[in-house]
């Protein structure tokens, strides 16, 4: 028997159907300690993302007799200079029985309507253990691109530190400063190729007053940092949940002579302890998959929670 798919833009009337499908979905994939409980038994996320996406045109549905199976919902913005498509962990779904197909009609879709605005960059963001849907766009021409993992502050280590980690000060922006400018230069060479925002020393001086940014020293010479920073609020695009640790923005950097010596995890077991004393149950990381030290070393310490999946398509379709 053949099913026809019929896609649409999604309706007010369809967010019902659509939210029940994204949470099987998610309990289906998600189901692990380390995760935020949160979002298993939320709905009132996933409505309000999709009522906007709706209002802004930027969702479809799939439905087999009336009934919605799947959808999609994106938002378009320039990523690295391009204009780029992104369709989040939260805005798809599609029943279990009909995943593959429904999957390629929702992209043929949506993937002929960015194309037609010169929309080139196409990005996903999907979860890790949803090797289904990580085969379908993998033969659609998608790479692996970032991965979203978190830990629920229960990291430990009894390896002997080389090193020693001190809260940075205001006495340390210029410390951290050219770390920070060194951590750049590793993230543009070879085979990340990422281009990072370039900070002055007023906004790494407002790093270490905002956020908790920890210093690896080897007697007097500076030779890693963590910055920790706490999520006010819940984010659906990453999964993060209020009060959750976030090493994000400067991230984390450790001088290559001197890695796989433990300053990693003597940097990353501080920012646990500080959660733990603090009454903070999670902490979230992302790493490009391309970061082949941070690939390995995040893993073992974190759970792959989402996959991010980037395809480029060729510029000169348009001018055919």
């Amino acid at each position: 028997m053949v099913n026809n798919f019929k896609i649409s833009n999604m309706e007010f009337s369809d967010v019902n159907e659509a939210k029940e499908i994204w949470h099987n979905q998610y309990k289906r994939y998600c189901d692990n300690s380390s995760f935020p409980s949160f979002w298993k038994n939320d709905k009132e996320s996933v409505e309000r993302f999709l009522n906007w996406k709706i209002k802004n045109n930027n969702a479809i549905v799939a439905k087999l007799d009336n009934k919605v199976v799947g959808f999609l919902a994106y938002d378009v913005f320039p990523f690295h200079g391009e204009n780029s498509a992104f369709c989040p962990a939260i805005g798809h779904a599609v029943v279990e029985e009909y995943k593959e197909r429904v999957y390629l009609e929702l992209y043929k879709s949506i993937s002929h309507e960015w194309v037609k605005k010169n929309i080139f960059n196409h990005l996903w963001t999907i979860f890790f253990n949803d090797v289904k849907l990580k085969n379908v766009l993998f033969e659609l021409g998608y790479g692996s691109y970032l991965i979203d993992a978190f830990n629920d502050s229960n990291i430990s280590s009894s390896e002997k530190s080389i090193c020693e980690i001190r809260k940075a000060t205001i006495e340390n922006i210029d410390v951290l400063y050219e770390l920070v400018e060194e951590s750049n230069e590793y993230y543009e060479s070879a085979p990340l190729f990422l281009k990072r925002d370039k900070y002055s020393k007023e906004e790494i001086k407002a790093f270490i007053v905002k956020n908790n940014v920890f210093i690896a020293w080897d007697k007097e010479l500076p030779i890693g940092f963590i910055n920790l920073s706490i999520n006010e609020d819940n984010d659906v695009i990453n999964m993060a949940v209020k009060n959750c640790g976030l090493i994000d923005e400067i991230g984390a950097y450790i001088k290559l002579e001197y890695r796989n010596k433990k300053v990693g995890i003597h940097l990353l077991k501080r920012v646990n302890d500080y959660c733990r004393e603090n009454n903070i149950p999670y902490i979230h990381v992302d790493f490009e998959t391309a970061n082949l030290y941070g690939n390995k070393f995040w893993k073992k310490y974190f759970d792959p929670m989402l996959l991010s999946m980037r395809r480029p398509i060729n510029r000169d379709i348009n001018k055919a």
